[in-house]
């Protein structure tokens, strides 16, 4: 089994596009993706699976954008198997907030 390390999408002429991977986008290949968002202290890393919408903020409209760190082929070869569906990413509060 091969794992890639990055994706980049291409158009027909072979260029990379200028869409990028970000929330409301299907998950073009199943595996782990970095996570960007400015505004909100969002999980660093999520594991989407293929075909899946890429999930949103919790907390606001403002898109999260993607970057496929590793992939994971496996992740949904078993289409009989329990998934679990992503839908909004949660924001992380610091470990000071949880304790009181």
């Amino acid at each position: 089994m091969q794992y890639k390390t990055k994706l980049t999408i291409m158009d027909s002429t072979g260029t990379a596009k200028g869409t990028s991977l970000r929330t409301g986008v299907n998950v073009p290949e199943s595996g782990i993706y970095r996570t960007s968002h400015s505004q909100h202290n969002l999980p660093y890393e999520v594991t989407p699976l293929k075909d899946q919408k890429f999930p949103r903020c919790s907390r606001c409209k403002e898109p999260v954008l993607y970057e496929l760190v590793r992939s994971a082929p496996a992740a949904s070869s078993h289409p009989s198997t329990f998934t679990v569906a992503l839908y909004e990413l949660p924001e992380l509060l610091p470990d000071d907030e949880l304790a009181g």
